[in-house]
């Protein structure tokens, strides 16, 4: 407390966060609380939002809750298969369970986790089992799911859960005469930006200037899955492919890339969503044009890393946009000029890994990177002689490297070997395969699972129109279907739902 009050800064991290931020509650010290409420906010993750939400609660911390109660309803299968989900108090549970926006795969995800609360402590929550069972919408169930539910021992045990109980009895024999319920929304969704694609004629690429979004996850039967896509929006002149998008306070940001082939078509412009009043604002022009770079957020402030220049030349510029001053300011350069590689914030900081130097050479590296310090080598990469065009995702505290291609004997091959990093030991290890080549994807992380989609094969010369999802729980690559176009080059993200409005 007494550095803040000479400093003005918060040595922040989560062994302190709880007990600063009751500190700093009791002694009314302003500043350095929005400090502590920007950290739980910004870095808030499935093993932490629950602690965040209590700590709202207790004090009164209005905006702090919501958003906590937002992440939750987000990541709530996630959320609900850890241990400290047991421990939520009723009142914030049955809170939660009325939300249209909790996120989940099927209804019956709710009831379980409604059981395995009231199984954690039974003599005392038993008699809660009846109104936290009006929260779950059952003739959303399976005919397996409703079997699944009646076969839960604990209902039998609350007299108050009979009326579930008939009403479960009932949905199987075909004559429920009660409620009906409406799926629930999901409040993040997976999105497309731009990329290029083949015209219908096989004449010519074309650019893309729309975004997608999901709005179902079809499953057919044995292993035939279906996405029903759906456009919500375009971004403003000129279409591009080879950009970055990334996501700060509720606005997305579209970034560089290029219109089209020619090595005088790379951008420097920028744009921005704003995704509560949906339009577009023009942004001042980047100080560099780029492609193949990357882009993301931190402490409040958008960043562009690396990147090809000209097709002959590429950068180790950094450069960040602030909000507030609405301008773009040069950070430290990375060691090397480099394109095609991938970054990802993880607990704060940014890692880079991979890409081609300006030699062409795909190197195996992985960097921390401080915006006024610079590049502090890591353990490199540990699959392959080096990886461009790839994608990096937060998996939890670590980060999973996928898709691109590999430098072979001669020429470039597809990379489908996948690695996992783990910060605090410095160290690689396996993570399962991909299926197919995803060559310059898209990737986003969206309810705790990595998507990477789209992209193209170095083998085959040839788009790829998949999608594929890596569920933690199964630890497998699933390929969910097909994109609306097979774009390559494209931008990924996720975004909170759309209204069904076409805001074109």
């Amino acid at each position: 407390m007494l550095y803040f009050i000479y400093t003005g800064q918060l040595r922040l991290n989560w062994s302190r966060i709880w007990e600063l931020t009751d500190a700093m509650l009791q002694f009314q010290l302003e500043g350095a609380l929005s400090l502590c409420i920007e950290f739980l906010q910004d870095r808030m993750d499935e093993s932490t939002c629950l602690d965040v939400l209590v700590l709202a609660e207790t004090y009164g911390l209005v905006q702090l809750g919501q958003a906590a109660e937002e992440y939750i309803a987000a990541h709530f299968q996630c959320v609900s298969y850890g241990e400290k989900f047991k421990d939520i108090p009723f009142h914030l549970l049955d809170k939660l369970l009325k939300k249209d926006s909790l996120s989940v795969e099927s209804e019956i995800v709710v009831f379980k986790a409604v059981v395995s609360w009231v199984e954690d402590n039974p003599k005392e929550r038993l008699q809660c089992l009846s109104s936290l069972l009006r929260h779950v919408r059952i003739t959303l169930f399976s005919y397996a799911e409703l079997q699944e539910a009646l076969s839960c021992s604990i209902l039998l045990r609350s007299p108050g859960a009979r009326k579930t109980l008939v009403a479960l009895q009932s949905l199987i024999e075909g004559d429920y005469r009660g409620p009906k319920y409406h799926p629930r929304t999901k409040n993040q969704v997976l999105v497309l930006v731009g990329g290029d694609t083949v015209d219908d004629e096989f004449m010519k690429r074309v650019p893309s200037q729309t975004l997608w979004f999901a709005q179902q996850f079809h499953r057919g039967p044995g292993l035939r899955r279906r996405i029903e896509w759906k456009p919500f929006a375009k971004f403003p002149e000129p279409a591009r492919f080879r950009h970055c998008v990334c996501l700060l306070n509720n606005k997305l940001y579209v970034l560089g890339g290029r219109k089209y082939y020619g090595a005088l078509d790379i951008l420097k412009s920028a744009v921005r969503f704003d995704l509560t009043q949906c339009k577009w604002e023009q942004l001042p022009d980047m100080l560099h044009q780029r492609d193949y770079f990357s882009a993301l957020c931190l402490d409040g402030k958008v960043f562009a890393l690396g990147g090809n220049r000209n097709d002959h030349q590429y950068h180790d510029a950094v450069e960040c946009y602030s909000p507030e001053e609405n301008t773009w300011r040069l950070a430290h350069p990375l060691d090397t000029a480099v394109c095609g590689h991938a970054a990802a914030v993880l607990d704060g900081q940014i890692y880079i890994s991979g890409g081609s130097d300006s030699h062409h050479h795909c190197l195996s590296s992985m960097w921390r990177y401080h915006p006024s310090r610079g590049c502090f080598p890591r353990s490199p990469m540990s699959v392959g002689a080096g990886r461009a065009g790839h994608t990096m995702l937060a998996l939890g505290r670590r980060l999973v490297v996928a898709g691109g291609l590999q430098p072979l004997w001669i020429g470039f091959g597809d990379q489908l070997l996948c690695e996992l990093y783990d910060p605090t030991q410095d160290s690689w290890s396996s993570f399962p395969t991909l299926p197919r080549a995803h060559l310059s994807p898209g990737g986003t992380v969206l309810d705790g699972k990595l998507y990477v989609v789209g992209g193209s094969s170095a083998n085959t010369a040839r788009d790829t129109k998949w999608v594929h999802c890596y569920n933690p729980k199964e630890q497998c690559w699933e390929n969910l279907g097909a994109m609306p176009y097979p774009y390559t080059d494209l931008a990924a993200c996720s975004l909170p739902c759309p209204d069904v409005v076409n805001h074109q």
